[in-house]
């Protein structure tokens, strides 16, 4: 009987031979047929190794680029990989045609689920489908092995092949299931309680002999690693509080607690005695700057999972940022740059592998993992020096250079996997992840620290920047220049609605222009010197201005947005009557390009992203949208810019308080800067210190999660802010309270 299942098994899992090729031929029009079938996994395959291919180089590009396009081939790449990877499968176990190569094709299909680490999740959402992902994984690690077992029961070379490959799988697909599960807010929650509580008593560490020093971080324990981090580490507590239950923490507070000796923290960094963290070897501070950033990160994901600071606590992240970052002429450059390195760690913990790959043990984890891609390549080249294909006599089986199609294609796979994994290696090598895992384990070994060759070694990985971080360009609109825009009733429609996101009329982004130094500059100039920890909506600059007084009216309106939009249409109006050449003073010119842009930028936050403003996101929308009505209505009979500015001048001269409308406040306005303040480098004077202090008053935000879906369109100026002052605690004042203004509340 059991010789008899043998046989059984055996027959149908033999070849199938096919009498008469050119009957199988001419049968290629359907796909049904063994041979067809046999093509469209050979094609799925190659499709598949170069989507993979493509989400490895392109997927980090997401947050350098705000391009509609791209994100969208990447999200079709990205949905795609895991539907064309699952119909494969299926064709492979239902295909009549066996080949010894099929389980093989199967675990570089399966590799590439796992494969990209500069991509684990497209959005938020994913990461709240972490167990979703891991029984679908665990259902198709089961069939493979199957599959597997079933194939494999005489080669050498395919068992030690499927082997090599089976381990690769299981570490790749481990490691985002874990990226995917420690992104979740749930385990966010979980796992930053720790931080949380150490940070919520660590301004009480009145133990400095010389008291808090910003500029040398003295008394600035903030984590920057432990060793708790390693997951042996973390199971092997788990294992230890379940046999011998482990004490309780001590009450009434009940907090987590770390071992401060084995702490990295930035007070460690500064004091290094190394030559590399020196003043001499790190002048400008960059290379700690990168573990500054990295502790900045862990607070700002305390946002995200809900916890807050002491006020005590931020009031000692203010003197580091006041007295510390900016505490030089051009400290704006240090203080971004240090912002920018901290939202590119959050961007990788929501939406790459990075976080998990680079947890203690992961160089010698890597240096295995490469071993087995090179073993696991290296059986499927000898694999494929003995393979016969089934069927080998038909024509189809070899291209003109007799070279079989089966072959072909394995060539393919391993070719590109092996471009992957090199790439990976090599963007990994200089990830801010290494960099700041090579500094803290420089600051934490002493024999280190007078090795010179470790020294240049890691100095000259911590100071390659392959790419630049973000996009870094301020996106623009103006509504006297968009008002007209219809968009396509192809697209943008009740049914269309469903399934892509619509674009309403009047919303046509102008050309994004370069980030300005002199924005940035002119900013975080205003938060060090002109603002306390409260922000006002441009009512303070306007005060201080003593000759703008009389514009306070402005500041005053319904809702947020409606001040945003009334002072852009005033600003545009400016921008066209009063233009500024190469004869006005170079302040006047600063002060020309920090009004206009932030004045565009601004109003492009309305149009484009209302959940990263004050108000209600959709009363934000609401009031864009009846702004659009009534400058059509407004500028009706107006075919050029400037009979639109000559209307605007015209009307804004004979209107009154009592015309409420947005376009009717904004000629009102501008005709007021225009003709009631005499000097014209005034008017641009009082106009950038409004919107900087506006850009400023809006950027605090309790929306954690818009900020996160942003990093993912090429980065916001205003999330960078946001990050800023979510560190210092700063928080918007609101000097009037509207009726209609509906105030947000927290929304993750």
């Amino acid at each position: 009987m059991r010789n008899l299942m043998e046989t059984n098994l055996k027959t149908a899992m033999a070849p199938a031979m096919i009498e008469n090729c050119n009957v199988m031929k001419g049968n290629m029009k359907s796909l049904k047929t063994p041979m067809g079938m046999l093509l469209q996994i050979e094609l799925l395959v190659i499709f598949t190794a170069f989507l993979l291919l493509f989400l490895v180089t392109c997927g980090s590009w997401r947050r350098r680029s705000n391009n509609k396009n791209l994100r969208l081939i990447i999200f079709t790449a990205y949905t795609l990989s895991t539907y064309v990877i699952t119909y494969a499968l299926g064709l492979m176990q239902d295909a009549p045609l066996r080949s010894e190569l099929f389980p093989v094709w199967a675990m570089f299909l399966m590799l590439a689920l796992g494969s990209a680490d500069s991509i684990s999740a497209y959005s938020l959402e994913d990461n709240e489908q972490w167990k979703n992902y891991n029984w679908q994984r665990v259902i198709k690690l089961i069939w493979l092995v199957l599959l597997m077992s079933l194939y494999f029961h005489s080669r050498s070379e395919a068992v030690v092949t499927a082997e090599c490959l089976f381990i690769v799988l299981v570490v790749k697909s481990d490691e985002r299931a874990r990226a995917l599960m420690a992104a979740s807010l749930h385990s966010l929650q979980r796992n930053t309680k720790v931080v949380a509580d150490y940070m919520s008593v660590e301004h009480e560490n009145g133990g400095v002999p010389h008291g808090v020093h910003p500029v040398r971080m003295r008394g600035y324990t903030y984590l920057v690693t432990w060793e708790e981090e390693n997951w042996v580490y973390e199971i092997a507590r788990a294992i230890y509080r379940w046999v011998w239950k482990h004490e309780a923490a001590q009450a009434p507070n009940y907090r987590m607690t770390l071992d401060k000796k084995k702490l990295i923290t930035i007070e460690k960094v500064w004091g290094c005695e190394g030559r590399l963290l020196s003043s001499e070897g790190d002048p400008q501070n960059k290379l700690k700057d990168i573990c500054l950033s990295f502790a900045l990160y862990k607070l700002l994901r305390l946002r995200y999972a809900g916890y807050s600071l002491p006020r005590e606590a931020h009031k000692k992240t203010w003197n580091l940022i006041r007295r510390g970052l900016l505490s030089k002429e051009d400290g704006y450059k240090r203080a971004f740059r240090v912002v920018e390195v901290e939202l590119m760690f959050l961007y990788d913990f929501f939406y790459t592998k990075y976080s998990i790959i680079f947890q203690p043990g992961w160089l010698l984890i890597k240096l295995m993992e490469f071993m087995y891609v090179v073993m696991g390549i290296w059986a499927t080249t000898s694999l494929l020096t003995h393979y016969k294909r089934p069927n080998s006599n038909c024509p189809l089986a070899t291209v003109p250079n007799v070279l079989s199609v089966d072959v072909l294609v394995t060539s393919v796979m391993i070719i590109s996997f092996i471009v992957v994994e090199l790439t990976q290696f090599f963007f990994m090598g200089f990830s801010v992840w290494a960099k700041v895992t090579w500094i803290c384990k420089y600051v934490q070994k002493r024999s280190w620290q007078n090795n010179a060759w470790i020294e240049r070694m890691i100095g000259a990985i911590c100071r390659v920047r392959l790419l630049k971080p973000w996009e870094r360009k301020l996106h623009q609109y103006s509504i006297l220049e968009s008002y007209f825009y219809k968009s396509s009733r192809l697209l943008n429609n009740v049914i269309m609605a469903t399934y892509i996101d619509q674009d309403r009329d009047g919303q046509k982004q102008s050309k994004p222009i370069p980030l300005p130094e002199k924005v940035k500059q002119e900013v975080f100039d205003a938060l060090k010197w002109n603002y306390g920890t409260k922000l006002e909506n441009g009512q303070t600059s306007l005060r201080v201005n003593n000759e703008s007084r009389q514009l306070l009216w402005a500041c005053q309106l319904e809702t947020q947005t409606q001040v945003i939009m009334v002072w852009h249409i005033a600003t545009s109006f400016c921008e066209y009557q009063l233009p500024v050449g190469r004869s006005d003073s170079d302040a006047t010119r600063s002060s020309f390009l920090v009004a206009t842009s932030l004045s565009k930028y601004l109003a492009y936050l309305v149009a484009f992203a209302p959940r990263l403003l004050p108000d209600h996101p959709y009363v934000t929308e609401y009031v864009f949208d009846q702004a659009i009505i009534e400058a059509r209505d407004f500028f009706q009979g107006c075919n050029s810019l400037d009979d639109r500015v000559t209307k605007m001048e015209r009307k804004g001269r004979g209107s009154s308080a009592r015309e409420k409308t947005v376009i009717n406040r904004g000629a009102r306005l501008g005709n007021q800067l225009v003709n009631d303040i005499k000097r014209e480098d005034m008017i641009w004077r009082i106009l950038a210190d409004f919107w900087v202090e506006l850009v400023l008053y809006v950027a605090p935000s309790n929306d954690a999660k818009a900020h996160a879906e942003h990093l993912t369109r090429g980065g916001e100026f205003l999330t960078h802010l946001w990050a800023l002052l979510s560190h210092a605690g700063i928080e918007r004042d609101y000097p009037t309270k509207p009726p209609n203004a509906l105030k947000r509340s927290k929304s993750f």
